[in-house]
């Protein structure tokens, strides 16, 4: 038997889910793993961070952060910090995804999203302790993904110094510019795969643990503009609308540059993480989502903002490497 295997037994050995029955869920882009476990008629779910040696700390203090600002999150049943086990309550099997998937109301759900983000901002007024920044230059620097993977894949030589520097330092001077519709705490994934609707119709709140101080702005691009799941432009106004009326000192402008440059950001770096995906984790799923993104990401282009990014890479990818970006869920199989 395996040691994690062991500390798995050893973890559940004094709960009512000793010797229960394992069923693991469907992996997601993480290393992390979930299981259902079910015994007499009371069900649980297992978060086994083990392989990874996540730091499973984050995840309780946000769980518990959330909850105390009236976000559902799954009750923490025990913990295990060493090896990485997380017992949680079980919020059941209906994710946005899912719902919508089989023709759940879209503007109910996506309403139901809004308003969690609404109430995230509404209960946070300073930085809790433990809460990392989430800063300009933080997220300029996470865009060194693009020349690891996303670029070998589709130019021919590597980037010089100079290229990765001047990248890196415009985006960095984007994302201190732009709009951010207000500091607070970030999900930093918020999207329909990670909501869930609860037996009392309220909004479930998973995938937390990587929390930070930023940009309010990062978490609503997420949910409006998800790469995984193209959004209906009516729906996409709807929700500015329900978050504007909300907090109607932000501006229309204010928030539509914001959205363009958080979340260009945020396409930016997913491109090519859709890339290392595929190439370092042999998670070759993530690469049909590769055209949206790239959709998504020169829709954020066009902003009057992003010009110099733009051009960068106007210079830089050219035209054909860009369309070879785009189908590579095509031609990598």
């Amino acid at each position: 038997m395996r040691e994690w295997e062991i500390a798995r037994r050893s973890f559940l050995a004094d709960t009512i889910w000793n010797k229960a029955a394992i069923k693991w869920l469907a992996a997601d882009a993480s290393f992390r793993r979930y299981a259902r476990i079910g015994k007499a008629g009371q069900n649980a779910v297992l978060m086994d961070a083990h392989l990874e040696k996540e730091n499973v700390e984050a995840f309780i203090r946000v769980a518990q952060l959330l909850s105390e600002a009236g976000v559902s999150t799954p009750k923490i049943l025990k913990a295990d910090y060493k090896n990485g086990f997380v017992l949680l309550e079980d919020f059941g099997d209906q994710t946005f995804t899912r719902l919508l998937k089989h023709g759940a109301n879209v503007e109910n759900l996506y309403d139901l999203a809004i308003d969690n983000l609404i109430q995230i901002r509404r209960g946070f007024s300073a930085q809790p302790t433990g809460i990392p920044d989430f800063s300009p230059s933080l997220r300029a620097e996470q865009l060194s993904i693009v020349f690891d993977w996303l670029w070998p894949e589709i130019l021919p030589s590597g980037p010089s110094p100079e290229q990765r520097d001047e990248f890196i330092d415009l985006w960095r001077t984007a994302l201190k510019e732009a709009p951010n519709l207000g500091i607070g705490l970030v999900h930093r994934d918020f999207h329909v795969d990670n909501l869930m609707r609860l037996h009392d119709g309220a909004c479930g709140v998973l995938d937390f643990q990587d929390a930070a101080w930023g940009p309010l702005a990062y978490d609503l691009a997420s949910l409006i503009e998800d790469a995984r799941r193209p959004l209906e432009p009516e729906i996409r106004a709807r929700c500015i609308d329900r978050y504007q009326a909300a907090f109607p000192h932000l501006s229309s402008e204010e928030i539509s540059a914001a959205i363009a440059v958080h979340g260009g950001q945020r396409h930016m770096r997913v491109a090519a993480l859709w890339v290392r995906l595929f190439r370092r984790d042999k998670k070759s799923d993530y690469l049909q989502h590769m055209q949206h993104t790239w959709k998504l990401l020169e829709a954020s282009l066009s902003h009057p903002l992003l010009s110099d990014v733009s051009n960068y890479l106007d210079r830089n990818i050219p035209k054909d490497a860009r369309e070879r970006a785009k189908l590579l869920g095509e031609t990598i199989k």
